[in-house]
């Protein structure tokens, strides 16, 4: 067999380093920011006339841009020095810096390079000259809809906001989405560069821009492929929260949607945060009312025209019953409403075991002694949102100390504060003479006589939870999805501390609530009532 020549060799490694060489030039062209530019038609541009900064508060307002661009833990929406997360299924998304400063912000760009990263999805690089792929988590598949004169604008009204230092980390994204340069292609795939087809109804014309432009409201209230774009024949029909459990709901005009909601229900949703059976607008929701409600009553009355144009899908939520299209009147399973609602919330075992200070979320026995904890008849009861001190850890049992208050001849309950009768505990005799009592008080309004006091008590460290805000959270979602469904939501505010007590009881019966969902929303609207208004429990 005739051997290879060298000959040969070199033109075979010839061939392989041209290929090498044609794959990086390709993968390169195809993930270029450049190629989409290339690839399709120039956009309009502004015209010369000044910039309007009221029309770029009201884009900014329906982009919602605050929401995601605000630096968190401070109060002001229009410190835009970003450090949101975005916690989503491909990754940990970190919202930047869009205020005008110079290095940090946006206050660097040009109106060009602007106009560019909101159509195009491509920020100005600091090396390569093509420019850099921003992730589609920065909705410029709405955005590119924009018109070259309103961009001008949002980019004006920005510019006029304080400046704010600091950067946002970077995602923290898994392989193959860290890989910013191969966004290129998903550009190419699904950012189409169409314009918008507006109706001739200027009204519809209207809503249409705004939903589908700067509001991007089918980029939320859509499903996505496991590619990361929306999912075909979809568009608006709700889907999987990108930010982990819960569900975007439909809101197409079909009957699994808002087909029953009028145009002035959306309207007044989008206004003052409350749906057609006094829902108020809850989660991220809350902060885009927050927004849509500074808007004008033409720009809301014309989206709310727009949304009920669109094509209808059956997309009902998960659990939900279908809709009943027929003139017969058909009552829902038995207990269906409490099956619709999430546990209770609990901490980890790790977080129990590591906090100094946890509440109740179910009724809890509690023991005097460490060993009597697996005896069936408790000392007593800690009853929902009760905040207890962790004093002792043995195992899994722990020994915790509760603060309050009793009153005089109903010795048997422990109160979160005086003359509130928030309960914390239901005591038994034995529980009652191991109470150190305190200093006493009589309320002058009544003339009752309250004793400060402390009880500590064993219990299992189970079924706890270390953060307020959650079982507060979880409370105020009881509140709304309970009771809303009959009539307008008063604020937890309207009552006093001891009205709500009567109040709650009287609408149990017309709730699907358990026991310990009962008790737990009683302890959050005392706890947020005109006479106590606290975040906290009332145990000083």
């Amino acid at each position: 067999m005739p051997r290879p020549t060298r000959g040969r060799f070199r033109t075979a490694r010839l061939i392989g380093a041209g290929a090498i060489v044609a794959g990086v030039a390709g993968f390169f062209l195809l993930t270029s920011p450049m190629t989409w530019s290339l690839t399709h038609a120039a956009p309009d541009q502004a015209d010369g006339s000044a910039p309007d900064l009221a029309n770029g508060r009201t884009l900014f307002l329906a982009g919602d841009c605050a929401t995601c661009h605000a630096t968190p833990g401070q109060d002001d929406p229009l410190m835009l020095g970003g450090g949101r997360v975005l916690e989503t299924g491909f990754g940990a998304f970190h919202m930047p810096n869009i205020s005008p400063h110079p290095q940090d912000g946006v206050g660097g760009w040009t109106l060009a390079e602007f106009i560019r990263a909101m159509r195009e999805g491509v920020a100005p690089a600091e090396f390569l000259p093509d420019g850099r792929n921003l992730y589609p988590s920065f909705p410029y598949t709405s955005y590119q809809h924009l018109s070259a004169n309103d961009l001008r604008d949002l980019y004006a009204y920005l510019q006029s906001l304080p400046a704010v230092a600091g950067t946002a980390p970077e995602h923290e994204l898994g392989f193959p989405y860290n890989l910013r340069r191969g966004i290129g292609v998903w550009r190419l795939a699904f950012l189409d560069g169409k314009p918008l087809e507006p109706p001739a109804d200027p009204k519809l014309a209207r809503g249409q821009y705004l939903a589908e432009g700067p509001g991007h409201c089918a980029e939320c209230h859509s499903p996505r492929t496991v590619m990361g774009n929306i999912t075909p024949g979809m568009r608006y029909a709700g889907g999987p929260s990108a930010e982990g459990p819960g569900h975007v709901p439909n809101i197409t005009p079909h009957e699994t949607g808002i087909g029953w909601w009028s145009e002035n229900a959306i309207f007044r949703y989008l206004k003052y945060g409350e749906s057609p059976v006094g829902r108020a607008a809850g989660g991220h929701m809350a902060e885009v009312v927050a927004n849509t409600s500074q808007l004008s009553d033409e720009d809301l009355q014309a989206i709310a025209a727009y949304l009920k144009t669109l094509p209808p899908v059956d997309a009902p939520a998960p659990g939900a019953p279908e809709p009943n299209l027929t003139p017969q009147l058909v009552m829902l399973p038995a207990g269906f409403a409490a099956a619709g609602k999430a546990p209770l919330p609990v901490s980890t075992p790790q977080d129990i075991g590591q906090a100094e200070r946890v509440f109740v979320t179910h009724v809890k026995g509690f023991h005097l002694s460490a060993d009597a904890l697996d005896e069936e008849d408790p000392d007593g009861k800690f009853l929902a949102a009760a905040a207890l001190t962790v004093e002792e850890r043995r195992g899994g049992r722990i020994r915790v100390r509760l603060d309050g208050w009793q009153l005089e001849g109903a010795e048997t309950v422990f109160y979160a504060a005086q003359g509130q009768r928030i309960m914390q505990a239901v005591l038994g005799e034995a529980a009652k003479a191991a109470v150190v009592r305190g200093d006493s008080m009589v309320d002058s309004a009544t003339g009752q006589t309250w004793t400060r006091g402390s009880l500590s008590a064993w219990i299992d460290a189970a079924e706890l939870n270390t953060q307020l805000p959650e079982l507060w959270g979880y409370s105020a979602d009881l509140f709304n999805t309970s009771c809303a469904t009959c009539h307008a939501l008063p604020e937890s505010g309207h009552y006093l501390a001891n009205q709500w007590i009567g109040n709650l009881n009287a609408m149990k019966r017309f709730t699907a609530l358990s026991d310990d969902q009962y008790r737990l929303l009683l302890a959050y609207l005392q706890n947020h009532s005109k006479d106590v208004g606290a975040d906290e429990p009332l145990a000083r």
